[in-house]
C-alpha cells in the first residue's frame, strides 16, 4: 500500500505531503480544485511520458514520490517486485518499504527506485505489479485482451496451469531458436558428402611424407635402368642385329680387302688383320653390351606401378596441397568438419525431440486453459453482469467469449468481454462502447468479482460514480468498500455517498496566496467531513437537515 505520497511543484502544487491509510480512501473537492491530482502524480510515478507543462510556473523542475509499503502487498506480488528489484541490481528495501521517484525538468525527466536511477520502464513494469488505475486515462487495463484473459483465468483459478502454460512456450521458443542456430552451421546433405568423398580419397592415398620419398627414389632408379638398357639394346643390335648392322657393313669391307690382298699381298694383309682385330672388337663389345643389358635390374610392372604411384601423389598434391603435409592437415580439417556436422545432427535430433515433448506440454496445458476458461466464461460473466445490475446497469448484460487464436504464451485463445449497458442494444466489445465512466463502473464489478484472487494491491479509481446517484451511489460505495477489504482503494468521487463511506477522506482545496493559485489536499475528519458531505449535498452551510443527513451517511456507511 501507498504509505505517503510526495508532490513538489506539479501543477498547481507547490509542496504535499500526504499519508494513507488501508482501506477506502476517498478524494473529494469542488470542480476545477484539481481532484486528480493524486492521479497524475501516481501516473508520473507509473512511468507515463512526462511533459514539462506539468511543472509548477516558476520552477525548475516537479517532483513525485512515493513510499510503498511491502509487507501489506500481497505474498505472491512481494516476491516478483523483490525480484525485480534484484535483476536491476537496485538496493533493497528498507523495513519493506519501496520509495518510487519522479523527477520532471524542462529538458527531460529522471526515475529513481530507492534512490537509484532506473528507466521509466522499471517504473511501468512495478506499477504493473502494485497500482491499477481505473479512470478516463490509459491505464484501463480492461480494455486488453490479454488483461481480460488474465481476469477470466484468475476467476478460474487457472493460474497455475497459465504458468505450466507459458513455461512450455518459453520452452518451446528457446530450444527451436536453438535448433535454428544449430542449423544454421549445418552443412547440406552434398556438402557433407563432398567432405567424406574428399576426406576417403585422401584416406584411401595412404600418403606420408616418408612414402613419397621413398618411390621418387624407386622410381629415379628404375626410371634410369630403363634408360640404360634401351641404349645397352639399341648399341648391341646397332652392332650386330639390325639391317644395317656394323658387322654386317663390314662383311662387305671384308670381301674389298681381300681384292687388295690379291693385288698387293703385304698391304692387304695388313689391313686384312687390322680389319679382323675391328670386327673382334666389335663383337666383344656387343656382347658386353647384351651382357650389360643382361645384369639390368628391370621391373616393367614395378616403373608402371611407380609412376602411377607418383601421378596419384602430384594429383592429391595438387587438390589438397601443395605438400603432402597441407594434404595430411586438410584431412584433419576435413575430419573435423565432419564430426561436428555429425555432432549438430546429433544434437539437432535430440533439439527437436525436445521440441516435439515441450509442445506435448504447451498442447495438453492450452487444452486445460480452453476447457477451464469456456467452462468459466458464463458464470464470470454472470457474476458480472450481476453486480452492474446493483451498479446502475438495471438491464446490462456482460458476455465473456473464448475463441481460439494464434498459440502464444498463455494458450491459444482470445478472450473478449462484450457489454449491452442497455436492453435492445448489441453486445460490443468494450472498448468500442464503454464510455470511461462506464468503463470504471465496470472494472468495479469486475473487481468485486476477483476480490479474493485479484493479486494487484493498490487501485485508483476515477469517475466511478459517473451518471449515478440515490441508491446507485450507496451501491458503488457498498462495492468500493468490498474491495478495499483486502486492498488499498482510492476513490475521486463527487458522490457523498461514495465519500461517506471511505475510511479515510481527503479534500483538495483551491486557493490564491500572493496571487499564486494554489491547490492543497488535506485529511477530514468530524465536523470537517460532515461539512465536506454538506457541500457535496448541495445544501446550504448551516442547513441542520443537510447535517443530519450527512451524519446518517457517515454511521451507515460504517
Amino acid at each position: 500500500m501507498i504509505d505517503l505520497l510526495q508532490i513538489r511543484n506539479l501543477a498547481l502544487v507547490p509542496e504535499l505531503d500526504v499519508s494513507f491509510e488501508p482501506g477506502l480512501n476517498v478524494v473529494t473537492g469542488e470542480t476545477g480544485a484539481g481532484k486528480s491530482l493524486v492521479l497524475g502524480a501516481v501516473q508520473l510515478l507509473l512511468g507515463e511520458r512526462a511533459s514539462p507543462t506539468v511543472i509548477r510556473a516558476g520552477a525548475t523542475q516537479c517532483e513525485v514520490t512515493a513510499a510503498i509499503a511491502l509487507q501489506r502487498v500481497d505474498a505472491e506480488v512481494k516476491p516478483q517486485v523483490v525480484q525485480l528489484i534484484e535483476d536491476a541490481g537496485l538496493p533493497a528495501c528498507e523495513e519493506g518499504e519501496l520509495v518510487l521517484r519522479r523527477v520532471v525538468t524542462r529538458s527531460g525527466s529522471r526515475a529513481f527506485v530507492n534512490a537509484r536511477p532506473v528507466t521509466a520502464q522499471i517504473l511501468r513494469t512495478l506499477g504493473e505489479l502494485l497500482i491499477d488505475i481505473h479512470g478516463p486515462h490509459d491505464h484501463q487495463s480492461l480494455l486488453q485482451s490479454r488483461n481480460q484473459l488474465e481476469i477470466l483465468d484468475t476467476f478460474a483459478g487457472l493460474g497455475p496451469v497459465a504458468s505450466q502454460c507459458s513455461d512450455a512456450w518459453q520452452d518451446v521458443q528457446r530450444l527451436q531458436n536453438e535448433l535454428e542456430a544449430a542449423k544454421s552451421k549445418h552443412v547440406s546433405g552434398n556438402d557433407l558428402g563432398l567432405l567424406q568423398h574428399e576426406l576417403s580419397e585422401i584416406e584411401n592415398a595412404d600418403l606420408s611424407e616418408e612414402d613419397e620419398a621413398r618411390v621418387l627414389e624407386r622410381h629415379r632408379v628404375a626410371a634410369n635402368a630403363r634408360h640404360l638398357l634401351d641404349i645397352a639394346l639399341q648399341c648391341s643390335r646397332g652392332l650386330t642385329e639390325s639391317e644395317d648392322a656394323i658387322l654386317e657393313q663390314l662383311t662387305t669391307v671384308v670381301h674389298l680387302i681381300q681384292e687388295i690382298a690379291d693385288t698387293d699381298r703385304e698391304r692387304g694383309a695388313e689391313f686384312s688383320e687390322r680389319l679382323g682385330d675391328a670386327v673382334e672388337t666389335l663383337q666383344d663389345l656387343s656382347f658386353d653390351l647384351q651382357a650389360y643389358a643382361d645384369t639390368l635390374d628391370l621391373d616393367e610392372e614395378e616403373l608402371v606401378a611407380l609412376e602411377e604411384r607418383l601421378e596419384l601423389i602430384q594429383r592429391m598434391k595438387r587438390k589438397y596441397g601443395p605438400t603432402i603435409g597441407d594434404v595430411l592437415n586438410t584431412a584433419d580439417e576435413l575430419r573435423t568438419r565432419i564430426a561436428e556436422t555429425e555432432d549438430r545432427k546429433r544434437a539437432a535430433r535430440v533439439l527437436e525431440a525436445e521440441i516435439r515433448a515441450n509442445q506435448e506440454r504447451y498442447q495438453r496445458a492450452s487444452d486445460r486453459l480452453r476447457e477451464g476458461r469456456r467452462e468459466t466464461a458464463s458464470r464470470l460473466g454472470e457474476a458480472i453482469t450481476a453486480k452492474l445490475q446493483n451498479l446502475g446497469f438495471a438491464r446490462s448484460e456482460l458476455n465473456i467469449g473464448v475463441e481460439e487464436a494464434a498459440p502464444g504464451p498463455r494458450g491459444a485463445d482470445r478472450v473478449e468481454f462484450c457489454f449491452a449497458p442497455n436492453p435492445g442494444e448489441p453486445l460490443l466489445p468494450l472498448r468500442r462502447i464503454a464510455s470511461s465512466g462506464e468503463m470504471a463502473r465496470v472494472m468495479l464489478a469486475v473487481k468485486t468479482v476477483l476480490t479474493g484472487a485479484d493479486r494487484i494491491p493498490i487501485l485508483l479509481f476515477d469517475e466511478v460514480d459517473a451518471n449515478v446517484g440515490g441508491r446507485v451511489a450507496v451501491k458503488v460505495a457498498e462495492e468500493l468498500q468490498a474491495i478495499a477489504e483486502k486492498h488499498q482503494v482510492f476513490a475521486i468521487t463527487h458522490l457523498p455517498q461514495i465519500a461517506a463511506a471511505g475510511d479515510q477522506h481527503f479534500v483538495v482545496t483551491k486557493s490564491v496566496v500572493d496571487q499564486r493559485t494554489l491547490t492543497d489536499m488535506h485529511t477530514v475528519t468530524g465536523d470537517d467531513r460532515r461539512q465536506e458531505l454538506v457541500r457535496m449535498l448541495g445544501a446550504p452551510e448551516a442547513s441542520q437537515a443537510a447535517e443530519k443527513h450527512a451524519q446518517e451517511m457517515l454511521d451507515s456507511a460504517r
